[in-house]
């Protein structure tokens, strides 16, 4: 049966049988050319069941096909003979109730594709055909033309009429530049009255720019072009495009919604210097642009360091079940990913069983849960890399270490600000935001949140500056190089533990500002000097300017730290900054959790709400390793003590605490088990059992 595009277009997505269920657990395998010789269909059963697999992504097209195609210059793998690879592992994987998605790969093509249709290989600066970077005997192919629109949709069309699949899923299917074929030069002059930008053209000018608009709306048509396609030939059939922690922010917000089921971050492990919990971030970086979409973490077995592509290889088995714990805490179902069929190495197996596994037991409390975290940090969708990236990385890191659950929003995500559970933001080191987004934490701050703003804030659209026009701070002067030897004073008690000192250090980019009336300075700048002859290293005057103040607003607070806090504890990770911090964020001198977590170890937790009941979930992040890996071993914690404030976690909660209703439960040995609860001042306190990778403490009630 077919439908028309109108009409498929109007169908709820919700309608489709995959993507309503609530527990999610995939396999993606991703064939080699050789594969048809050597498969053993037998042993990748066998890794479905140890892992409890809910759903399978297996390569069938694109690049190279691996069932017996019928159209015409789409290559098939040379070894596949009369096998139909493709086919017999959807077959097995139906029989056992797992979903299947198919996986196509556009992005290049062989020499016979080249031969025909030389107007489907993208081009370089200069015209010349683009050969592929890492295997010359291939071509790579343009996203904007007909490759893509045409012969790639066929491709799609065939996989679904042939074969019993839930969804397309497509792998470096946006293109690798602006393509510069003739129909690609066509369509952007047509659009934008200009010729393709090149190397030659400023980087942040006009003519890229115009680039980047043009080409968001041109993939988020190809986006719908191909879900309509498929849709057309089996309704219940998606087609998902693969997307990066930031790339959902490159396609048009209508087309997600209508378009795109969930989303899928490919941030399969750590590269180079990267923190374990990376995992978790990109996951909430994700969920914030579109909350109400699932969103689920691709995890590789080996390492990811990019320069080298060791792409047939295992990581250690701490690194893989950390990676993948870190990214289902923080709200994304676990996907593994495996290439070459043959399995050299089997050490990865029990790792991605010991992470499922762990998926399993605590899916329950966490799929179809919203987040509770009374904590936000904002952040620019598409964030570039560079020092507002930092700022970004390093407040979330004072937060993981700060055992803060904490949600992202911004300017482009239909993000929680004005939710329930929300009473703080935390705007890190950000050059400018919209008048609708001044607009939302206006209207956040009067009604009583906590705005907390490091650096000198953003202008809003290039204008004022928020906290100018929220707070009435004014900003003289943004010091933009590297101050040296920068220290601040304490003017008041605050009750933390930097009461115990009257100098810490201060930023290396530092905002001259001044405060009004009635605002509350609790640190001050020391005046400049030298850091050399080391006689010399004395300030010759007292402290005067504000570093650290507070005004209120409304029935809240705007805060503001006046140097360059985030951006420089993402570089030096400074003790006294991650207290600042905690000082900064704090609610009437309290942590902004509904849950303290007390005793030793390095956690990203998580705070996710139901109905009928409440889950704070960590991963457990404790190793030597844990800034930089791979991980060897995660060292168990012990003597945890949850302290909850019931009326934070909510009036049903209270309720039944007072009735004696409020069952608590928790992980002993990988079991929920039910855990004793004493009250005491208000607080519910609970000692945790003993945590290896996962953490989680349940109220029901």
């Amino acid at each position: 049966m077919t439908h028309d595009a109108d009409t498929l277009t109007a169908l709820d997505p919700a309608a489709a049988r995959l993507w309503n269920e609530d527990e999610q657990r995939w396999t993606q395998l991703t064939f080699v050319e050789d594969d048809p010789l050597h498969f053993d269909l037998d042993a990748w059963i066998d890794v479905l069941e140890r892992t409890d697999s809910t759903a399978i992504c297996l390569s069938a097209g694109g690049y190279m096909a691996f069932y017996p195609t019928r159209i015409p210059l789409h290559y098939a793998s040379r070894h596949l003979g009369e096998r139909d690879l493709f086919g017999e592992v959807v077959a097995a994987a139906k029989q056992r109730g797992l979903a299947v998605m198919a996986r196509i790969d556009p992005h290049a093509v062989h020499e016979d594709v080249r031969e025909a249709h030389p107007e489907w290989i993208a081009r370089n600066e200069d015209g010349s055909l683009r050969r592929h970077w890492a295997f010359p005997e291939a071509w790579v192919t343009c996203a904007y033309g007909a490759y893509n629109w045409e012969f790639m949709t066929d491709v799609a069309r065939e996989i679904v009429s042939e074969y019993d699949v839930d969804a397309i899923f497509a792998n470096r299917w946006q293109g690798h530049g602006p393509g510069y074929t003739d129909e690609a030069q066509a369509l952007f002059r047509a659009a934008t009255g200009r010729a393709l930008p090149t190397s030659a053209d400023p980087a942040d000018g006009e003519a890229w720019r115009a680039y980047t608009s043009w080409r968001r709306n041109r993939l988020s048509a190809l986006v719908s072009h191909w879900d309509d396609a498929v849709r057309a030939v089996d309704p219940n059939v998606r087609f998902v495009p693969n997307l990066g922690s930031f790339a959902a922010s490159e396609l048009d917000a209508e087309v997600v919604r209508r378009h795109v089921p969930f989303f899928l971050v490919d941030h399969q492990a750590r590269n180079e210097d990267e923190k374990q919990w990376a995992a978790g971030r990109d996951a909430k970086r994700t969920r914030a642009l579109y909350p109400h979409k699932r969103t689920g973490l691709i995890t590789s077995v080996g390492p990811e360091q990019h320069g080298y592509r060791w792409k047939d290889s295992v990581n250690a088995s701490a690194e893989t079940v950390s990676w993948i714990v870190d990214g289902f805490v923080q709200g994304a179902f676990p996907w593994f990913t495996k290439f070459a069929g043959r399995i050299h190495d089997p050490r990865w197996v029990p790792a991605v069983e010991r992470a499922f596994g762990l998926h399993r037991t605590a899916a329950p409390f966490l799929s179809g849960a919203r987040p509770a975290a009374r904590t936000l940090v904002w952040e620019t969708a598409g964030l570039a890399p560079g020092r507002e990236r930092h700022a970004a990385d390093g407040a979330a890191q004072a937060l993981v270490e700060l055992r803060v659950p904490f949600e992202f929003v911004g300017d482009r995500g239909t993000g929680p600000v004005g939710e329930e559970d929300a009473a703080v933001v935390l705007l890190p080191e950000t050059s400018r935001i919209t008048a609708d987004a001044a607009a939302r934490l206006r209207a956040f701050v009067e009604g009583g949140g906590i705005l907390a703003v490091t650096g000198a804030g953003p202008t809003i659209d290039g204008g004022t500056r928020l906290v100018t026009e929220l707070a009435g701070i004014e900003v003289a002067q943004w010091r933009d190089g590297i101050v040296r030897n920068n220290y601040i004073e304490r003017q008041v008690v605050t009750g933390g533990p930097l009461d115990e000192t009257t100098r810490i250090v201060g930023g290396t980019r530092l905002a001259t500002i001044t405060v009004p009336d009635g605002a509350r300075v609790t640190w001050r700048f020391t005046p400049d000097h030298p850091d050399l002859p080391m006689e010399e290293v004395y300030p010759r005057s007292a402290a005067h300017d504000p570093a650290v103040a507070e005004v209120p607003v409304g029935r809240g607070l705007v805060r503001i730290v006046a140097f360059n806090l985030a951006e420089l504890y993402d570089e030096v990770l400074m003790d006294d900054h991650l207290a600042l911090f905690a000082d900064l964020l704090a609610e009437n001198g309290r942590p902004p959790a509904a849950v303290v977590l007390q005793g030793a170890g390095l956690v990203d937790a998580a705070a996710w709400r139901h109905p009928e009941g409440y889950t704070f979930a960590f991963a457990n992040l404790t190793s030597v390793m844990a800034m930089k890996g791979q991980q060897r071993e995660v060292t168990p914690l012990t003597d945890l003590r949850a302290m909850v404030d019931l009326e934070r976690v909510g009036a049903d909660a209270v309720a039944a605490a007072q009735a004696g209703l409020l069952r608590v439960l928790g992980l002993r040995d990988d079991r929920v088990v039910t855990l004793d609860a004493v009250t005491d001042a208000g607080s519910l306190v609970v000692d945790l059992p003993a945590v290896k990778e996962l953490g989680l403490l349940r109220l029901e009630w």
